[in-house]
């Protein structure tokens, strides 16, 4: 697997362009994940680490972590590839996405890392900026609720709620596009920066369909009254239900679809199989062909 980032991409992640070590190996990361369990407010089937980075390394933590680690599991296959790709496809499309690059452990096996987007950085102190997710806002089961519950969330505690709004329909978009049937209302999340509410960059952009054929939602929320066999119809319905200005949605549906070839390089290009991208490329096609006038 070719790690390569430019320096900007360095300077993002770490605050300069260093490329820091990591002496973990993918056993390591499971034990330690397994001993911080229940101490840690990271949770899902993957494994996942809170690692700071000191001295230029890269090294697990209790508390002050600024990044989390996410490495391969025996449940699902090339996750951290997966949500790496995903996350690149949903930047090209203009989606504002946390932090994030594909590296390696000692043992050479993949692991994700992913900058937090609610910590900040003062000298050598670690700030907790406020962020609560949907879940954690509406109640109830993460899996249960729609998009339209979370659209009258972003209307009662965001700050400028008309342009939160059309990033909660581009994501919601663009996770429909990708496959993604697990972005449940812990994946929305609203982030209190000083006296401004939004949303916050997103996160656990994966192709779910990818690792699970047979998954039984095409969305993990109702949208539109659906779960299953979407259409261009009913996100053009959710768009007119956000209030959105009269031709935006049909514009950013054109713009996605104009960048199917550039979505299937990134795909070819990825550190996926190519059995997997050979399947992602197929999920793509039928979910954009489905948008398509």
């Amino acid at each position: 697997m070719k790690l390569d980032y430019s320096a900007k991409t360095l300077r993002a992640m770490f605050g300069k362009p260093i490329w820091p070590t990591i002496a973990m190996s993918l056993a390591d990361v499971s034990q330690q994940a397994q001993k911080l369990a229940g101490r840690l407010s990271i949770s899902g089937i993957q494994p996942k680490l809170s690692v700071a980075l000191r001295d230029e390394k890269l090294l697990p933590v209790e508390t002050s972590g600024q990044y989390i680690l996410k490495p391969q599991t025996q449940t699902f296959s090339e996750l951290p590839q997966n949500e790496y790709v995903c996350m690149q496809m949903g930047r090209l499309f203009g989606v504002k996405t946390a932090e994030n690059i594909l590296l390696e452990l000692a043992d050479d096996s993949p692991a994700y890392l992913v900058k937090r987007f609610d910590r900040r950085k003062h000298g050598k102190r670690i700030e907790k900026i406020p962020c609560e997710d949907m879940n954690q806002i509406l109640g109830g089961d993460k899996y249960t609720g729609s998009h339209e519950q979370i659209a009258r969330a972003i209307d009662r505690f965001c700050t400028f709620a008309p342009l939160e709004r059309q990033r909660l329909f581009e994501l919601t978009l663009f996770n429909f596009v990708i496959g993604n049937g697990d972005a449940h209302k812990k994946n929305f999340s609203l982030l209190t920066d000083g006296k401004t509410v939004a949303l916050s960059p997103a996160y656990d952009l994966v192709s779910s369909r990818l690792v699970i054929p047979d998954e039984s939602d095409e969305l993990a929320l109702s949208l539109n009254g659906r779960q299953n066999r979407l259409t261009r119809r009913d996100f053009l319905a959710f768009a007119e239900y956000l209030q959105m200005p009269a031709g935006f949605a049909k514009r950013r549906i054109a713009q996605l679809l104009n960048l199917q070839s550039e979505f299937h390089r990134q795909i070819d290009q990825s550190a996926l199989s190519g059995e997997l991208r050979l399947r992602f490329a197929e999920i793509l096609v039928k979910r954009t062909g489905r948008l398509a006038i």
